[in-house]
């Protein structure tokens, strides 16, 4: 599992459109072998992206992917 954070590109509690078509396209790449969840924080103006895939390297691909359809205004994973 990987969790990125990127700085929210929208309004606060919003997931622009741009990041949810990409989440769902990188979800349906995966299919069964992996999953998938973009939040906002509920403390902070940042999107949450969390991936689980069969391997470590295909999840943090997948997390760039979706980051950078944020505008790539990341910050500090934890």
């Amino acid at each position: 599992q990987v969790l990125v954070n990127v700085a929210s590109p929208g309004r606060a509690g919003e997931i622009p459109a741009e990041v949810t078509r990409e989440a769902e396209r990188v979800e349906a790449e995966l299919g069964d072998t992996g999953r998938v969840l973009v939040r906002p924080s509920g403390t902070e103006p940042l999107l949450r992206i969390m991936v689980e895939a069969p391997t470590v390297a295909g999840a943090e691909a997948a997390a760039e992917r979706i980051a950078d359809a944020a505008g790539r205004h990341r910050t500090a994973d934890t």
